[in-house]
């Protein structure tokens, strides 16, 4: 019941912060033409045909031979990746403090500037870097583990099968509790003011098992309709609009979906970390009423 909770929530939170969402949209403006400049869509190789015939029967072969252009473009391809995964990262961590202090202080029914969030969100964005990344880490320790069951089913196929499919089933459930789990982390560091408090996502996932994969299913679904919505700007713009032209208007179109996707994640996090206060506030009183020897 919390997760979808959390869930409609957060729909209703995104819409009645605007301020934040321009705040959002922003930085995706920002960062568009810089993805696309850096991260080209489309690398161009160019394809050689060779043949020989023998007897009656012609051999074609066709290659795209590495020389020293296409390792200098590989190159260049990977130069660009790796500084845009640095600045984005930066970014990133400045903006989703912001803006989940934002989301708090409405919650609180406090007032906040757009500027004064950037300016927290420039002070704490380290300790936001650390926390994605060391739950990142995690995410993928969790999926590793969940994965064995599935190789070793396929090392016994047909007699593994049935492992093989409790095995997927075992790695969706985990997936959906690491993105549950992990949304949690920065909620608890900007509310708590502490980077040793993100960790405490650990316990309060792990005491509402249910609740934190439920809302990871959700918030998967969400985060897929929106990137479904978007996705066929990028195919449209790239059919209609000259090579040199169309990664930069489809960055700048999808600049406003992204902006949503952002928005939403972040303030997903905050509205399920709520939800989880909520849920432990009530085992706490529970927990008293039963030591009473109230039956609740």
């Amino acid at each position: 019941m919390g997760a979808i909770e959390a869930f409609t929530n957060a729909f209703s939170l995104v819409i009645r912060n605007k301020r934040l969402y321009l705040l959002v949209l922003l930085m995706s403006l920002m960062m568009a033409p810089l993805g696309a400049y850096l991260i080209p869509g489309d690398i161009g190789y160019e394809y050689n045909q060779t043949s020989m015939q023998k007897g009656n029967v012609i051999i074609e072969e066709y290659g795209t031979p590495i020389g020293g252009n296409e390792v200098d473009m590989l190159i260049d391809l990977l130069g660009g990746l790796i500084l845009y995964s640095v600045i984005a990262l930066i970014v990133g961590a400045i903006f989703e403090y912001g803006i989940t202090k934002g989301v708090f202080m409405h919650l609180n029914g406090e007032e906040y500037s757009l500027g004064s969030l950037m300016m927290e969100g420039l002070k704490h964005f380290p300790g936001v870097i650390l926390i994605n990344f060391i739950y990142g880490l995690i995410m993928m320790v969790f999926i590793g583990v969940a994965a064995v069951p599935i190789v070793l089913g396929a090392l016994f196929l047909p007699a593994g099968a049935v492992l093989v499919l409790l095995g997927i089933i075992l790695m969706f459930a985990t997936i959906a509790f690491a993105l549950g789990l992990s949304s949690l982390a920065v909620p608890f560091y900007v509310d708590r003011r502490s980077i040793g408090a993100a960790f405490e996502a650990f316990g309060a996932a792990f005491r509402n098992v249910l609740s934190t994969i439920g809302f990871g299913v959700l918030l998967g679904i969400g985060v897929i309709a929106i990137m479904m919505v978007a996705s066929p700007i990028a195919f449209v713009t790239r059919m209609v609009l000259p090579e040199n032209m169309a990664p930069y208007v489809s960055a700048f179109l999808q600049a406003p979906f992204d902006a949503l996707l952002y928005l939403f994640i972040w303030t997903a996090g905050v509205a399920f970390y709520r939800e989880i206060q909520k849920m432990e506030e009530l085992k706490k009183v529970d927990k008293e009423l039963l030591e009473l020897g109230i039956e609740v």
